[in-house]
């Protein structure tokens, strides 16, 4: 994704990635049969940009990310907008969805901890219930949880509670675990981005894991210039992918796309509400796009 005046995209590993792979075709979804977006699109008066992409940018699309996917369609279509907006909302969501990263498929088995990070009140422990209770009620998977301590101590008890009522083992240490487990799950204190101490401590407790399958956690609901500084402070742990939380919080969720536009991080799961197991569902580019209940 070639970036050059955007501060998200001003990175210098930014402007060195490469083209993405297009999108599996199970994910090129929010086509034409997105009525709710193609209606609207029509009602939308002309103006220099295709109304799709317009209305884009209007739903929380950065103006750099909008030009850049303007510019793209205006190579492969012209600049003249498609004769109906089925095509024009079809071209347009077809070169945003090539940008997509699928996150990894295969989370058990792997006899690596999951360690969820990130900093405070990004919902890091509901996140992890959530996954841990579809994987113990709904798949009926043998898991084992850690509560560890940063830099302060973890003071959460809601992950204590959940394990015990789930009849899943949680420590207070790290200990290799002798009894075998399809998932490890590992919690950690949310930590202060702007504290050198708290990132080191966060970095000692990482080195002290068997290769941990990072996840860093990020709270949808936060303006995009915050995300981007989060996702930046905590790139030097190489996350594999992102979780978004509070997503019943955030109506523009068409912003996740500069995530997506803007760094190399594929998003693995969407989370919503505070229940348990409640909303925790696979990241898809159907969920990016605006629907009727999310205006």
């Amino acid at each position: 994704m070639e970036n050059s005046k955007s501060r998200p995209a001003s990175r210098k590993e930014h402007r060195s990635q490469k083209k993405p792979a297009p999108a599996p075709v199970e994910h090129i979804v929010a086509r034409s049969e997105n009525k709710f977006a193609v209606e609207t699109i029509a009602r939308r008066p002309a103006t220099g940009r295709w109304r799709s992409v317009a209305w884009l940018e209007s739903k929380g699309l950065l103006p750099i990310f909008a030009d850049q996917l303007e510019q793209k369609v205006f190579l492969l279509h012209g600049e003249k907008p498609l004769p109906t907006p089925e095509m024009e909302w079809t071209a347009v969501t077809d070169l945003i969805i090539c940008h997509w990263r699928s996150a990894r498929q295969t989370m058990t088995n792997t006899g690596r901890p999951h360690v969820f990070i990130g900093p405070g009140g990004s919902g890091k422990t509901t996140a992890l219930c959530k996954w841990m209770t579809s994987a113990v009620l709904l798949n009926e998977q043998r898991v084992r949880a850690w509560r560890l301590d940063g830099e302060i101590p973890n003071t959460s008890e809601l992950l204590t509670l959940h394990c015990e009522t789930m009849g899943v083992p949680v420590d207070r240490f790290w200990n290799d675990p002798v009894e075998p487990a399809d998932l490890l799950f590992v919690d950690f204190p949310g930590v202060e981005t702007g504290s050198q101490a708290a990132m080191a401590a966060l970095r000692d407790q990482l080195s002290i894991l068997p290769q941990p399958h990072i996840h860093l956690v990020l709270n949808a609901s936060y303006e995009s210039s915050i995300l981007f500084d989060q996702f930046h402070a905590f790139e030097p742990f190489a996350p594999e992918d992102v979780i978004f939380t509070h997503m019943d919080e955030e109506r523009q969720r068409v912003k996740l796309w500069n995530f997506v536009l803007g760094t190399n991080c594929p998003i693995s799961f969407l989370g919503a509400g505070q229940k348990i197991p409640g909303e925790f569902r696979r990241a898809e580019p159907a969920l990016l796009f605006p629907q009727k209940n999310h205006r």
